[in-house]
C-alpha cells in the first residue's frame, strides 16, 4: 500500500491547479478511516487479515508558509485486535478510541516550481493525548493492567499524507498517522505479554476545505484570490495597484511609482537601465543619463568643472583642453589642440618664445616682433634694398634679358636672402608701355 501510494504521488505531481497557500490560509478536513493497532495480542499494521475498525476525524490548519503549516487533529473510533500471536483461541480486545493532536505538517512540492501542482504530498510530526476507554467489555481472563474502564496517555507520533487538488477550494486528502504512547503505554490491552507499548495506525481519508477569512487581506481592493501581491503595505496601496493586486509600474522600469521618483521613463531610458530609485543609470553622476552620456565614467575632478549636455568635460574656449586642466580657459578661437597652436595645458603655443602665439605667428620658428606678425624686425638697409628691387631692376627693351645694371641689386638680394632664411620672397614682373602691345603682353607672361 505504501509503494502504491508514493507511486500515485510521483506520477501526477506535473499536473496544475492551485493549491493552499496565503491566498485561502485556513482549512477544514472531514475524515472516514481506519484504526490498527500492534499491542501485546499481535502486530495488525497493514495486516490483510485484520478486522475493520473504524473512525471519524477532523482536521483544521493554518497556512504558515510555503513549506509549513499547523493545525489540530481530532479522532473518535474503535481501537482493537482479532487473533494474534499472543492468543491462540483466536479471542478479540476491543476498546473505544479518542485522539487529540497538534501538528506541524512539511510540505514537500510548496515551491514556486511545483505551488500549482495537483497532487502536494506532505510529512507531520504530532504530539498529544490517547485515551482507550470502554475496556470493561473485554474477557478479562488474562492479567488485567488497569484498574478501571480507560487508560490515557500522551501519544507522540508523526506520518505522511498527500493531497489531491480539486480546484482552488476542495482537495481530497489522505494521511496515515502513528501514534507511540507514553504513559500508561501498555495498559489499553490489558494485557502484559510483551515489551512494548500499546501502539496505533490512524489511516484517514476525507476531503479538505481551503478558505480565507477575509478576502480582501491588504485592502487594496483586489480579492485575495485574484490578487499577486496580498500583502501590500498602505504606501504602496496609497500610490495604487494594478489588476493583479501589485503595486503600479506606470513605465515598466521593475521600481513600483510608490518608489519611483523617476515614475514616466521612456522605453529608450529603461532599456539603457534604472537605479534603485527607479531613475535612468547616472554611472558617474554628473547629472547626465547614462542613455544619452557620452562619457559615461567622468571623475568626480572632471566633473567638478562641469560636464555638457553631453556628460563629457566642459571645454568653455574650445581649444581641446577640457576646463578642468586648462590654465587657460579663454584661449581665443581658432587656437586649439588638434592643429598644435595650444599647449596641453590649454594655452597657446609660442614655438619660437617671441611673446606672438602660434596661432598668429606667420613665423612660428623664427623669434619676430609682435609688428610683424611674429616675423624678424626688417632693418632699414635691408628694407632699402627691397625697395631698389622693387623699382631698380629693369630690362633690355623688347627683352626678358636683365640689364647689366641691376645686377648689383639682385647680388644684395641674394645675399639678404641668404642670411635671413625665413623670409618669403614674391618675385614678378611686368612690361612698360613702350614698343608694340602684344609683343609686351607675351612677355609679360
Amino acid at each position: 500500500m505504501k509503494k502504491i501510494f508514493v507511486f500515485v504521488c510521483a506520477a501526477l505531481t506535473t499536473l496544475s491547479v492551485a493549491a493552499q497557500s496565503k491566498e485561502k490560509p485556513w482549512s477544514v478536513g472531514l475524515y472516514g478511516g481506519k484504526v490498527e493497532a500492534a499491542n501485546d495480542w499481535g502486530n495488525h499494521f497493514f495486516h490483510p487479515a485484520s478486522d475493520f475498525y473504524g473512525s471519524a476525524s477532523l482536521t483544521f490548519e493554518h497556512f504558515m508558509n510555503e513549506k509549513f503549516d499547523v493545525g489540530v487533529h481530532a479522532l473518535w473510533g474503535r481501537y482493537g485486535t482479532k487473533g494474534g500471536d499472543f492468543n491462540p483461541t483466536d479471542g478479540e480486545f476491543k476498546a473505544g478510541l479518542g485522539f487529540g493532536a497538534v501538528q506541524g505538517k512539511y510540505k514537500f512540492l510548496h515551491s514556486e516550481k511545483f505551488k500549482e501542482s495537483l497532487l502536494h504530498p506532505f510529512a507531520f510530526v504530532s504530539l498529544g493525548a490517547r485515551a482507550v476507554y470502554g475496556l470493561d467489555q473485554n474477557d478479562n481472563s488474562y492479567q488485567t493492567t488497569t484498574d478501571d474502564n480507560k487508560a490515557i496517555s500522551f501519544a507522540l507520533g508523526g506520518g505522511l499524507g498527500c493531497d489531491l487538488r480539486i480546484n482552488e477550494a476542495f482537495a481530497i486528502r489522505y494521511f496515515a498517522t502513528y501514534g507511540y504512547p507514553i504513559g500508561n503505554g501498555d495498559k489499553p490491552d490489558n494485557r502484559l505479554c510483551g515489551d512494548f507499548a500499546d501502539q496505533h495506525l490512524l489511516h484517514n481519508l476525507g476531503i479538505v476545505y481551503s478558505f480565507a477569512l477575509d478576502k480582501d487581506r491588504d485592502n487594496d481592493g483586489v480579492e485575495n484570490s485574484k490578487d499577486k501581491c496580498p500583502d501590500n503595505t498602505p504606501e504602496e496601496i496609497a500610490m495604487g495597484v494594478d489588476e493583479n493586486g501589485c503595486p503600479k509600474d506606470s513605465d515598466k522600469d521593475g521600481v513600483p511609482d510608490y518608489l519611483d521618483k523617476c515614475p514616466n521613463n521612456t522605453l529608450e531610458e529603461v532599456s539603457e537601465g534604472i537605479d534603485e530609485f527607479g531613475c535612468p543609470k547616472d554611472t558617474d553622476k554628473d547629472g547626465v543619463a547614462d542613455f544619452k552620456d557620452k562619457c559615461p565614467e567622468n571623475t568626480a575632478e572632471e566633473i567638478a568643472k562641469g560636464v555638457d549636455e553631453n556628460g563629457c568635460p566642459k571645454d568653455s574656449d574650445g581649444d581641446g583642453v577640457p576646463d578642468y586642466k586648462d590654465e587657460c580657459e579663454n584661449t581665443p578661437a581658432g587656437a586649439n589642440l588638434a592643429n598644435g597652436t595650444v599647449d596641453e595645458k590649454g594655452c597657446p603655443k609660442d614655438t619660437d618664445g617671441d611673446g606672438v602665439a602660434d596661432y598668429e605667428d606667420v613665423c612660428p620658428e623664427v623669434a619676430g616682433v609682435k609688428e610683424n606678425k611674429g616675423c624678424p624686425e626688417i632693418k632699414e638697409e635691408v628694407k632699402k634694398v627691397f625697395e631698389k628691387a622693387l623699382n631698380g631692376i629693369e630690362f633690355e627693351t623688347g627683352s626678358a634679358k636683365i640689364k647689366k645694371s641691376s645686377n648689383k641689386i639682385l647680388d644684395d638680394v641674394v645675399k639678404i636672402m641668404k642670411e635671413n632664411p625665413s623670409y618669403k620672397l614674391s618675385i614678378n614682373g611686368h612690361t612698360d608701355n613702350v614698343g608694340n602691345a602684344e609683343k609686351n603682353q607675351k612677355l609679360s607672361e
